[in-house]
């Protein structure tokens, strides 16, 4: 348990995530939603909120779903209703085994919710009594997500290679065989070190080779196993990279580890509509390495210095990022061109040729 008088560090990152992250006001009615193992990080920085000024109201979903590993969750209306009425909601539970999808009945409420500006938020609160934030580099991640999401509105084609053998593009331009996404959005919802711009292309749009050097999302709807895992007692990123062939958006070949392919194959047979689209170009725009420690301990995927490519059975693209099967793979140290222009090489970014895209 931790406690929160004795921890300074508790009081600076709640206030942190709170006035910068969140832009609450004294008074506003924030909800809290957690469970048996973020409850302790859950009610410190509870503790601290309401000693900043907030209303604060914890549910505990260990009984509504945590018990059972979520695989079993139905829509909870006064959680919902919770939810919508609150000012802020800060989600603690797993983030890609719930989610506000989850709790909200809607896939387009959560995959809103990804971006942030309905102030709910995806919290990954391990560690808050631990953290030493860096609130220039922190803040600077997220606006080079919304100044990335502006410049590719008018852009016309993302190459992305890498020293592993990465060579993919997503062609904007009706002209040369693409043509404008079906989404796009910046993703500064997951709190407090995520930040990304995840681009769903249109169909027919994305060609080429994704060299897989990182670790992969749960597969089946999220709560499997994953594909190529990078967790304790199954950390298989060590070995050779999957391969991941696509023209005209569609999966057409892959290769790598057995064992990971094997899990693959399984995957295309168990699942309708087969996940063979590429769902999902994301470009994780955070560089603070405190995401790759304390965030996304799920599955260890969705790393800095990283793209990850998506596969998926998406038909509804104009609307969701998130169908019933999405899996991002990680491609780390990337370089990305857009129209020509390097603007992250090797995985490090260079934002003035963002900023004059």
């Amino acid at each position: 348990m931790i406690i929160y008088q004795n921890n300074p560090k508790i009081k600076e990152n709640t206030s942190f995530v709170l006035e910068k992250i969140a832009d609450a006001k004294k008074g506003d009615n924030v909800v809290i939603i957690a469970d048996r193992e973020s409850y302790s990080d859950a009610r410190a920085f509870a503790d601290a909120a309401r000693e900043w000024g907030v209303n604060v109201f914890i549910c505990d979903v260990d009984m509504y779903g945590g018990l059972e590993g979520y695989t079993k969750i139905p829509v909870m209306e006064p959680l919902r209703q919770a939810i919508l009425a609150a000012d802020i909601t800060f989600m603690t539970t797993p983030q890609i085994k719930t989610g506000f999808t989850t709790y909200l009945g809607s896939q387009k409420d959560g995959d809103t919710s990804l971006i942030g500006g309905n102030k709910r938020f995806t919290f990954e609160i391990g560690g808050i009594g631990e953290w030493d934030i860096n609130e220039k580099r922190i803040m600077a991640d997220r606006a080079r997500a919304n100044i990335l999401y502006e410049k590719l509105k008018s852009a016309k084609k993302i190459h992305v290679t890498s020293k592993r053998g990465t060579d993919i593009t997503c062609t904007f331009d009706e002209t040369q065989g693409g043509g404008a996404p079906d989404g796009m959005y910046p993703v500064n919802g997951i709190i407090p070190f995520y930040s990304e711009v995840a681009v769903v292309p249109c169909l027919g749009s994305v060609t080429g080779v994704a060299v897989i050097d990182g670790a992969s999302e749960c597969a089946y709807n999220q709560h499997g196993f994953p594909i190529r895992p990078n967790i304790p007692g199954y950390r298989e990123i060590y070995m050779d990279p999957m391969v991941l062939k696509f023209e005209n958006s569609m999966l057409v070949d892959y290769s790598g580890p057995e064992i990971q392919v094997a899990r693959l194959d399984k995957l295309m047979e168990d699942v309708s509509p087969r996940p063979d689209i590429c769902d999902e170009l994301g470009i994780v725009t955070t560089t603070s390495v405190e995401n790759d420690i304390y965030g996304w301990k799920v599955d260890g995927s969705h790393h800095i210095k990283c793209v990850h490519v998506a596969i998926g059975n998406n038909r509804n693209r104009k609307e969701i990022i998130h169908s019933t099967e999405h899996i991002d793979f990680d491609i780390h140290f990337p370089t990305i061109e857009v129209d020509g222009v390097v603007i992250c090489r090797d995985g490090e970014y260079d934002d003035e040729a963002i900023k004059n895209l």
